[in-house]
This record gives C-alpha cells, sequence and structure tokens, in this order.
C-alpha cells in the first residue's frame, strides 16, 4: 500500500479490512463448525421460521389451502380472557413447581452429602422417580389422587382429617395443586444430583477454617454453601424453569387441562387450539408468544447471572 493510498483510508475501509482478515485466520475453524451450524439451523432455526410465518395465516389443519391473515390472530389472542388465564396459570405452574424441585432438591442433596449409612443406596434410589416415563407416573399420582381408591384420601381418611374423600383433580380450585405435587415429585431428583456435584466442588478447608473460627452449622451454609453454589443453582433453576413452562405429560395425562381449563397452561392450550381443534394459525401464534416469554425471561435471567461476573 503506497502512503497516499493509506492516506485516504478511511475508519470504514480499516474496519472491514480487520473484519475479512479476521474470518480468513479462522476459516478452518468455521469449516468445522460448518456442519454443525447446518444441522442446528435445519432442527432449530427453520422451524421457528415456519412457526412464524404459519401465525400470520389462517390455516385449517384438514385443508391445504392457507389464506394470509396478518396479524389478526395475535389481536384476537390478546383480546381474549382466557390467554390471561392461561398466563396467570402458566406462571403459577413455573413458580411453584421450579421452587418446589429446588428446595427439595438443595434438602436432598445437603442431606445426601453428609458421610450416613447407605448414601450410596440413596442416591440410586432418588434417581428413580426421575428415570421413569413423564406420562407413567402421572398416571400413578392420579391413582393415588382418586377420591374412592388413592392412597392419599385413605390415610386422610384413616387419620380423621376428612370424613370422605376429595376429588382433587375434579376440583377446579385445588386441581391444579395436584398436578404440580406430581410434576415436583418427578422433577426433584434432577435438581438433587445437580446440587450434590456441586455441593461436592466445594473445598472441604473453608468448612474446617469455619469450624475453627466458630462458625455454626447454619452460618456455614448461609456463609460458604450458597454463595459457592450459587452458579450451579441459577444454571438449574434456568433449565428446570423451562422444562417446566413447555412440559405437557404430566398435565395432559392427569387432568387433560381441566376441569375448565383450570390446570391449562400455554403448552397445553397450543396443543389443544392448534392439533386437536385443527387450527393451525391460531396455535402458531400462541406458540411464538410463548417462545417470545422464553426468550426474554432467559435473556434476563442470563443478564441477573453474568451480572456478578460469572460466565457461562
Amino acid at each position: 500500500m503506497s502512503i497516499a493510498e493509506e492516506y485516504t483510508e478511511t475508519p470504514a475501509d480499516s474496519r472491514l479490512k480487520r473484519s475479512l482478515t479476521y474470518l480468513w485466520q479462522r476459516r478452518r475453524a468455521y469449516l468445522l463448525i460448518a456442519p454443525v451450524t447446518l444441522f442446528l439451523c435445519s432442527v432449530i432455526a427453520y422451524p421457528i421460521f415456519e412457526t412464524f410465518r404459519l401465525s400470520l395465516y389462517e390455516s385449517p389443519a384438514d385443508s391445504n389451502i392457507e389464506t394470509y391473515v396478518g396479524l389478526q390472530h395475535y389481536v384476537e389472542i390478546f383480546n381474549s380472557d382466557i390467554f390471561y388465564q392461561l398466563l396467570s396459570q402458566t406462571g403459577r405452574w413455573v413458580v411453584v413447581g421450579v421452587a418446589g424441585k429446588a428446595l427439595l432438591g438443595l434438602l436432598i442433596a445437603v442431606h445426601l452429602n453428609q458421610d450416613i449409612r447407605g448414601r450410596k443406596f440413596f442416591r440410586t434410589a432418588f434417581l428413580i422417580p426421575w428415570g421413569i416415563p413423564y406420562a407413567i407416573s402421572a398416571v400413578v399420582f392420579r391413582w393415588i389422587e382418586h377420591p374412592q381408591y388413592g392412597y392419599l384420601n385413605a390415610v386422610l381418611l384413616e387419620l380423621g382429617i376428612i370424613d370422605q374423600g376429595i376429588g382433587i383433580l375434579g376440583n377446579p380450585n385445588i386441581a391444579w395443586i395436584g398436578v404440580v405435587v406430581a410434576d415436583i415429585w418427578i422433577g426433584t431428583p434432577f435438581m438433587a444430583i445437580i446440587f450434590l456435584a456441586g455441593l461436592q466442588s466445594i473445598p472441604q478447608e473453608l468448612y474446617e477454617a469455619a469450624a475453627i473460627d466458630g462458625a455454626e452449622k447454619w452460618q456455614q451454609f448461609r456463609y460458604i454453601t450458597l454463595p459457592q453454589l450459587k452458579p450451579v443453582i441459577l444454571i438449574a433453576t434456568l433449565l428446570s424453569t423451562i422444562w417446566t413452562f413447555v412440559s405437557f405429560d404430566t398435565i395432559w395425562t392427569m387432568t387433560g387441562g381441566g376441569p375448565i381449563n383450570t390446570t391449562s397452561t400455554l403448552v397445553i392450550w397450543i396443543y389443544q387450539v392448534g392439533l386437536k381443534n385443527g387450527n393451525l394459525g391460531e396455535g402458531a401464534a400462541y406458540s411464538v408468544l410463548g417462545f417470545v416469554f422464553l426468550f426474554v425471561f432467559a435473556i434476563i435471567y442470563l443478564r441477573i447471572y453474568t451480572s456478578g461476573g460469572e460466565e457461562l
């Protein structure tokens, strides 16, 4: 490059040249990840794009004819009462479910991290609920909560707490509790195992030094265990939140979203509208809104996670 050309080069030209040089130097890395990128685009990006496109059309499942309606589905959804009911029920389902799994998982992990007798057996036993298919676990809980033959009512009757069987899953006021208890039972082992792995990575020297300084067990848990376990807790609860939000098997098997839609969540409603009722366009619009909620939540969550200098 001549001196005259160097002096006439603009900052934009310089940035473009540096970018091209950067890409050229790393061409081998881009070639290596290209197959995986194409695969992810085909199984993730394309379905997202196709769902958004479908949400702009009136598309009956029993016809190949699609009619462009623009944002009509979104306007109808935002003007409907059922949408806000679903948001409330989905939020309650996620918050109670994730909090229950996290607290129980942490409690179990702390106990399994102690030097107790039969620790290996209990670690294996706690994995059983997570290894059973969700639909089977949901059927088991449906029988446990049966008003006439269920163990739960039998125990309550035996203890004299109730004088007749309660139809938990048939009661619109408490049906969601019966479902969320099953979900907590299914998901707690995963949280316990993740927390247990995090607990075992905490250096024991910290506890020994705290004990020498006179710290009680609760103080050790508060000032050593929780801060050291914070990254694990944040990642585990993020994953659990996403899985609970999109959970389908447990609710559908136990109640089908009833009674009168009181246990229905956004995912259940997407299935009912899009596949069961055959309105693919409206179902796709609900799917897009669910995707947006999860995407925004994940960004906010990760910003909170990385605000303390943590890295993924």
